[in-house]
């Protein structure tokens, strides 16, 4: 396992060797390393290779939910439901695809019951076939889960997100809050992170070319 912290020191190291006078902060070098991910894993849940790469998903246990006001709900096709109910705090950042976000799964607390996934318009069609009703949904908007038809309370959720830290955090329970988004995992199998870690320093590299260079390298570092 290669931490974000592992991940952006490799780049650091590789660079010193060529640009003895450049520097880039670890948080630049994971903002970009993340949205190359991003892109990659994007591409994957397209073609629908993804899910085989059982080690990229996170599960997140005891995941609470809250009732809301059916009427007050800012999805106005949900405004029908029997009850509603949305997750406290949001999810960690998703990742989408044309076949929808990253959560692969949502199951009550003993996983005996397998929350399927909705949309509105898939709501409306369907509600007032038979039995429809009786079985929970879940769909997501600005971050947040929702449950229709249901008044479960926790729920876990597996799903594929770069947000280790916030998958952490929206756990029930969390406590350690002094631990740094740096000692999480880098997202990705060994071959993305290979693949990412080379397109960063690509693109890294494009940068440093553009910046005149110092006549008299003396480890004077240059921020970018």
């Amino acid at each position: 396992m290669e931490t974000n912290l592992q991940f952006a020191d490799r780049v650091i190291n590789t660079l010193r060797l060529n640009y003895k006078d450049r520097f880039v902060s670890r948080r630049f070098i994971l903002k970009l390393g993340r949205e190359k991910t991003k892109f990659l894993l994007s591409q994957k849940l397209r073609d629908r290779t993804l899910y085989r790469e059982e080690n990229l998903f996170t599960d997140i246990s005891c995941v609470e939910m809250k009732e809301i006001d059916v009427f007050k709900c800012p999805i106005v096709e949900f405004r029908t439901c029997r009850k509603i109910m949305r997750s406290k705090k949001k999810l960690p950042e998703l990742i989408f695809s044309r076949y929808g976000d990253s959560i692969r799964l949502v199951s009550n607390i003993d996983y005996s019951i397998k929350i399927g996934r909705t949309n509105p318009v898939d709501y409306i069609r369907n509600k007032n076939r038979k039995g429809y009703r009786e079985k929970p949904f879940y769909y997501t908007r600005d971050g947040y889960l929702y449950i229709v038809d249901s008044n479960i309370e926790v729920v876990n959720v597996q799903l594929l997100t770069l947000d280790k830290k916030g998958a952490d955090e929206m756990s029930c329970g969390y406590k350690d809050e002094c631990n740094s988004a740096l000692d999480y995992e880098f997202v990705g199998s060994d071959k993305l992170r290979e693949v990412v870690y080379q397109e960063v320093l690509k693109e890294l590299a494009g940068t440093f070319l553009q910046i005149l260079p110092d006549e008299n390298p003396d480890l004077n570092q240059k921020s970018i």
